[in-house]
């Protein structure tokens, strides 16, 4: 299905977004709409190429042009996974799209798209910017053709430096930090979250919200409440879905915690969530390239509590504008929190710092002026490598593999483990 929005006009630099991913709106799909909505304010005219008709519709209310497919990738955790058929009508599509449209650079905007727009975008000379919002294992680098790209972004230092030393050259790699909109942290019509969940004005209310899966680590943050709970009033609130949600609430009946515990469902109008009467936002992922949801926290003038890994600790600083902890470590957690309860004047100086610091070092703003420079910067160079080129290369990177890995290093990914 094809959506236009706009007159077909050529006048300005047209910008081809491709997005693959699940039909939901999270990190990676937000990250792209505020790019979209910078890309028409900086007189780009970007078109919006993805599978998810929840983006699809959400670009549409900002004025975007949108293609609307159900893409084809090779050996991908989603079937059909070895539909060469419909993967080859897929590149004769995307060479389609780039000629009728004029497009002038291809913004990848995960790692998928990359597959079958990296082998498109070197016949027809266009180049290619990949998008990465998570960390791609090398077998995943080597099959969806990362090294035929013409820049490879990062949200953080993170992201790109599980690449392998001598993988790429240093100008194609980039770190872009995610921007935070303002807008969408603030709300007229805050929810009532201390009501929500029965608090009294003494009560700590704590609130997490974001995806119930694994690596969130949100059972950590349960067992801490059950630490706490015999000494303080507290209590938590938990905003969110995935595979992990009936095991939480189990957790919760096990350990007698249904009266500090509630669960809500995740909710589009996010700004009346950082702005309800909580007390502060912690997440403690043992694994996060970013962490988008943090950052609109603090943006929202929130205390924070998260994890001292890779990719927070590029944004926070232990102390100074947030609380760090080990991931896993239950004690320190509850130190922390603790931290917090009794000492209110820590609690407001951690959110105004980390607001100021959010508010200057991560805007939109500042995101999309970087951006506007890599793709004037691609637009303007002599490019790149050609498709032999970029072939030639690719074969060698594979028979180095071979030698050095085995057949383990050729093998696609069965399960969904990123975007």
């Amino acid at each position: 299905m094809t959506v236009h929005l706009l007159p077909h006009h050529i006048t300005r630099n047209r910008i081809l977004y491709v997005h693959y991913g699940d039909n939901w709106l999270r990190g990676s799909e937000i990250v792209l709409l505020d790019l979209l909505k910078k890309a028409k304010e900086n007189q780009y005219s970007p078109i919006l190429w993805c599978n998810s008709e929840i983006l699809a519709t959400k670009a549409m209310t900002l004025g975007v042009e949108v293609i609307l497919h159900n893409f084809v990738c090779l050996g991908y955790w989603t079937k059909p996974r070895w539909s060469f058929r419909a993967f080859f009508q897929q590149l004769i599509k995307a060479k389609k799209i780039i000629q009728q449209y004029n497009i002038s650079i291809v913004h990848c905007n995960n790692g998928a798209p990359c597959q079958w727009m990296m082998p498109v975008c070197k016949l027809t000379d266009v180049p290619l910017v990949l998008h990465l919002h998570a960390r791609y294992m090398f077998r995943d680098r080597l099959t969806l053709l990362f090294h035929g790209a013409d820049r490879i972004v990062g949200v953080s230092q993170s992201v790109i430096s599980l690449f392998n030393d001598n993988e790429f050259q240093a100008k194609q790699l980039q770190v872009i930090y995610n921007g935070i909109d303002p807008q969408r942290v603030i709300s007229n019509t805050p929810r009532d979250i201390r009501a929500e969940v029965c608090a009294k004005k003494t009560d700590f209310v704590i609130l997490y919200m974001g995806s119930l899966i694994p690596r969130k680590a949100v059972d950590k943050l349960i067992h801490a409440l059950d630490k706490l709970k015999d000494n303080y009033a507290i209590k938590l609130t938990i905003i969110g879905s995935g595979s992990d949600e009936s095991k939480l609430r189990s957790l919760v009946k096990e350990l007698k915690l249904s009266v500090n515990v509630q669960f809500f469902a995740s909710s589009d109008d996010v700004g009346a969530i950082y702005a309800s009467n909580v007390d502060c936002f912690i997440s403690v992922p043992t694994e996060e390239v970013f962490g988008l949801t943090l950052a609109e926290a603090s943006m929202a003038k929130l205390p924070i509590i998260t994890t001292n890994i890779v990719g927070i600790n590029e944004i926070y600083t232990d102390k100074t504008n947030a609380l760090l902890v080990k991931p896993n470590a239950i004690d320190e957690l509850v130190e922390a929190i603790k931290s917090l309860i009794e000492n209110p004047f820590l609690r407001k100086k951690l959110a105004l710092k980390a607001h100021a610091h959010i508010e200057k070092s991560f805007s939109l703003t500042h995101q999309f002026n970087i951006f506007d420079c890599t793709y004037q910067a691609l637009l303007l160079s002599e490019h790149k490598y050609s498709l032999y080129q970029s072939i030639t290369q690719h074969m060698i990177l594979l028979v180095k593999a071979l030698l050095n890995k085995g057949y383990k290093a050729l093998r696609f990914s069965w399960r969904k483990s990123h975007d």
